[in-house]
């Protein structure tokens, strides 16, 4: 689809490309209150496969690359040709956003994030 999407002039928005904030912080932070408030829900299931895998990936990057995680992740979404639509939790996560201007990822690095992803089933429609 993504193919078609591209080939047509299909603009893509990704959906959650932080991934609910997981992409945007190491493993060991301390759940957000959204996240708690979100936990159970149908629409957000906890991480599971390889989730845990790329989150390291993605903190492992932004270390190599003195970027934030946030950076590595949006990098990608992008580089993906898509728009990415984030929410924001406060003002300071705006700015971060709009750092990442400018920032790309290799191919490899590109990769090497895609490598382990399992794709998700869709939830949420009938």
């Amino acid at each position: 689809m993504n193919k078609f999407c591209h080939e047509t002039g299909v603009g893509l928005i990704p959906w959650a490309p932080l991934y609910r904030g997981n992409l945007a912080r190491p493993l060991d932070t301390p759940e957000t209150t959204r996240f708690q408030a979100t936990k159970g829900h149908p629409m957000f299931k906890d991480m599971q496969g390889a989730d845990v895998e790329i989150i390291k990936r993605v903190q492992e990057l932004a270390e190599k690359k003195g970027w934030k995680m946030s950076h590595v992740a949006l990098a990608w979404v992008i580089q993906k040709g898509t728009v990415p639509i984030v929410g924001f939790s406060n003002l300071g996560r705006v700015d971060e956003a709009c750092e990442v201007r400018g920032k790309e990822l290799t191919e490899d690095e590109m990769k090497y994030l895609e490598e382990l992803y399992e794709p998700k089933a869709i939830t949420g429609h009938m």
